[in-house]
């Protein structure tokens, strides 16, 4: 009788693991993070700026450069905003340089602005002979992931550098690489 109770549980045993059902197993240890073979060249993003207190938001967009050296990275940037002014929106180009730590699929890093207003409303700061200023310096702190479809978005948390009057902001930028970095040509 216990061995037809053995072949029982046995026969129980083959149709519950032939149904699908699958015996307890320990999940297998996490992946390790992936990583970035290389996030070098220029993209094309945009995006948005939200004034903290105020609740303001206006449009961003322009170009990032990335560049990497194994895990660390340097980025040069120019976007262009209607910055806020007593006397109204200006086109602006918000200009500078940023580095970090490449951390699998996540970049984060430091980074220093400054932004250039035309004086002359709804026209370009590159506009030849058209009198230009310099805006406040400002200090971020950033975060950013490329994707796996190579979309690059970086957060972006700003406030002024020392001395200096700006709004403290949380701008959001995204967008897709233009063009690999080019490497130089052997002399």
């Amino acid at each position: 009788m216990a061995s037809r109770a053995f072949v029982l549980l046995g026969a129980v045993g083959a149709i519950l693991l032939a149904c699908g059902s699958e015996p307890d197993v320990a999940a297998p240890p996490p992946e390790a993070p992936e990583t970035i073979a290389s996030l070098a060249g220029t993209y094309e993003v945009s995006g948005f700026t939200l004034e903290r207190e105020s609740g303001n938001q206006r449009e961003i967009s322009g170009t990032i450069i990335m560049a990497q050296e194994g895990d660390q990275y340097t980025a040069t940037f120019n976007l262009t905003t209607l910055f806020p002014t007593p006397d109204g929106a200006l086109k602006s180009d918000v200009i500078g340089k940023g580095e970090g730590q490449v951390e699998g699929r996540i970049l984060r890093g430091n980074a220093t602005t400054q932004i250039v207003m035309a004086t002359v409303p709804g026209i370009d700061t590159q506009f030849a002979f058209i009198p230009r200023f310099v805006g406040p310096r400002i200090v971020s702190t950033t975060a950013a992931r490329l994707a796996d479809d190579g979309r690059l978005t970086v957060e972006i948390e700003s406030q002024p550098a020392e001395g200096e009057t700006y709004a403290a902001t949380r701008t959001t930028v995204s967008g897709m690489r233009i063009a690999p970095a080019r490497r130089p040509s052997p002399r």
